[in-house]
């Protein structure tokens, strides 16, 4: 089973996801809750795959 990260950033007023292992892929969300939910459908469909194990990474905000 691959795995995929997910690597979450907040913007002003969305959430952005993105993966270093699917490329020109990206989600845009109004919240973290709603862009996971996205993100965890949008890999494996953009993958064509179910059978992936996917890794969801927020990074600590810079101090």
């Amino acid at each position: 089973m691959d795995q995929i990260r997910v690597i979450y950033e907040q913007d002003e007023d969305t959430w952005v996801a993105s993966s270093p292992e699917v490329v020109n892929w990206t989600v845009v969300a109004d919240s973290y809750e709603e862009a996971h939910r996205l993100a965890d459908e949008g890999v494996r469909f953009a993958l064509g795959r179910e059978d992936v194990e996917i890794k969801h990474f927020v990074p600590a905000p810079a101090a």
